[in-house]
């Protein structure tokens, strides 16, 4: 995912990848590579919602 994926986006990744360890098919190297991206992502949306400090905007 890049940095200027949606929140949506990211998060929509975010469960697909829970959903993805959940089941457990994956390798084990899969898996860590799943969660090396997960920690990735949380770390990207932490930092975008601290960025808008908590404002929350409808879009059209």
């Amino acid at each position: 995912m890049s940095t200027t994926d949606s929140i949506g986006e990211k998060t929509d990744r975010l469960e697909s990848i829970i959903d993805q360890l959940e089941n457990g098919d994956v390798s084990l190297e899969q898996a860590k590579e799943l969660h090396e991206e997960g920690k990735e992502l949380l770390s990207e949306l932490e930092a975008e919602l601290d960025a808008d400090e908590g404002e929350i905007f409808e879009q059209a």
